[in-house]
């Protein structure tokens, strides 16, 4: 109890930069802020009411949620505790704290506390949907699939039934369809490409990929196909291989190797990768480290540079390129996101080909839209302008198809 009073009386005395003083306003009046939006106001006005009533359960969870509400996790963690240590059978307390745990990137602590709640409250959806999402960062996708099955079969609402189809799309097998066109301001010929592409799930971390791609570029037609393996090592670590190959491809690369590690901490993922292209006459190895975070669940943002440096047959001396990339989506709808991004240098480097070896220097801006549909099927289109030296555009559209099964 003496924590509690001590958290209690440091949590009222913390600024809460109300933009209209709360004055002595009731535990409804409070409630109607904090429905309103008025964070501040409403946070202002459960302390109050909590410095009179330390005992106030309620208004000390409305504390925690505000907290919570307004990004202070550390803060909504240590009065969800304290309402716990006095009520050991608070659910909504459980709840606040297991998501805390998962917040700093601990779903082993989470799932204990998720588990005590689902204890008291088995029929609780909410409780299976954050069990759900604890598997999943834990590394357990088919038993997250499960909580959330569980979830849906309870409360078919539309966030269990997107966080349902959202951990399906990633676990299952899938296929990928995908072709671009490119227009060039010159008479240059356009550009067509199409491609399949299958990941197949062998266990829970280990799966394999096929890829074959059929394009025709500056009136060549080239082919070229190969396949890879992703190994997830750890729950936070995954490694990625790749190998595709060609034969007597000019404008496509003989052989494209890759090799990446990925780290995931919390709401972001860190990622080194490095690549050797293979063309006729010039080789290129790329370093190329990046990062993505996931702002919240709507918004994302990734950030990647790319070293390149190509040895030729005509040149003696290495020639270095610098790529950055910096990409975003937002779902607009709850199945539907828009994409955007900027490249300076190379602007993809899975369709590279012999006019960006070297120092390639070009901006390139693009803007796309993806729309899920509850049958696992993504559907992706893109628009992409780029502006090369010497006054040269390109256009390109592309289009793709996955499906999960």
């Amino acid at each position: 109890m003496l924590f509690s009073l001590l958290l209690i009386a440091l949590l009222a005395h913390e600024p809460a930069q109300a933009s209209t003083p709360p004055g002595f306003a009731t535990f409804a009046d409070a409630v109607q802020m904090a429905n309103d939006g008025r964070d501040a106001d409403a946070l202002a006005a459960f302390q109050r009411i909590v410095t009179a009533n330390p005992n106030d359960h309620e208004a000390r969870l409305w504390i925690a949620r505000l907290h919570e509400r307004m990004d202070n996790m550390a803060l909504a963690e240590a009065v969800y505790r304290s309402v716990l240590l006095e009520d050991g059978s608070s659910v909504e307390a459980m709840l606040g704290v297991g998501r805390a745990l998962l917040e700093r990137d601990d779903p082993a602590e989470a799932i204990e506390m998720f588990e005590r709640a689902q204890e008291l409250a088995p029929q609780n959806d909410d409780i299976l949907e954050w069990l759900g999402r604890a598997h999943r960062q834990a590394g357990r996708p088919a038993r997250a699939i499960l909580y959330f099955e569980l979830a849906v079969a309870l409360a078919p609402t539309e966030q269990h039934r997107l966080s349902l189809e959202d951990a399906r799309r990633v676990y299952f097998h899938r296929v990928e369809t995908r072709g671009f066109s490119e227009q060039f301001s010159t008479s240059t010929p356009d550009s067509r490409s199409g491609e399949v592409a299958v990941n197949y799930r062998l266990s829970d971390t280990l799966r394999v990929a096929g890829r074959g791609q059929v394009q025709r570029k500056f009136g060549i037609r080239e082919e070229r196909g190969g396949g890879g393996v992703e190994w997830r090592w750890k729950p936070a670590i995954t490694l990625r291989g790749q190998a595709l190959v060609g034969h007597d491809t000019t404008v496509m690369p003989e052989g494209d190797y890759f090799g990446e590690i990925d780290y995931a901490h919390r709401r972001a993922s860190w990622t080194a990768s490095v690549r050797y292209f293979d063309f006729t006459g010039a080789r290129v190895h790329v370093v190329s480290p990046a990062v993505s975070w996931l702002a919240s669940e709507r918004f994302s943002i990734g950030v990647r540079y790319a070293l390149s440096l190509t040895e030729s047959n005509t040149l003696l001396s290495r020639t270095s390129g610098h790529s950055l990339h910096v990409r975003g989506a937002y779902r607009l709808y709850p199945r539907l996101w828009v994409t955007g991004g900027y490249a300076s240098g190379v602007d993809d480097f899975e369709n590279f080909s012999i006019d960006r070896v070297g120092d390639f220097r070009a901006n390139t801006g693009s803007a796309g839209v993806r729309y899920d549909l509850p049958s696992l099927t993504s559907l992706v289109g893109s628009f992409e302008y780029q502006r090369r030296e010497r006054g040269l555009s390109m256009n390109r559209v592309t289009v793709s198809l996955a499906q999960s099964f």
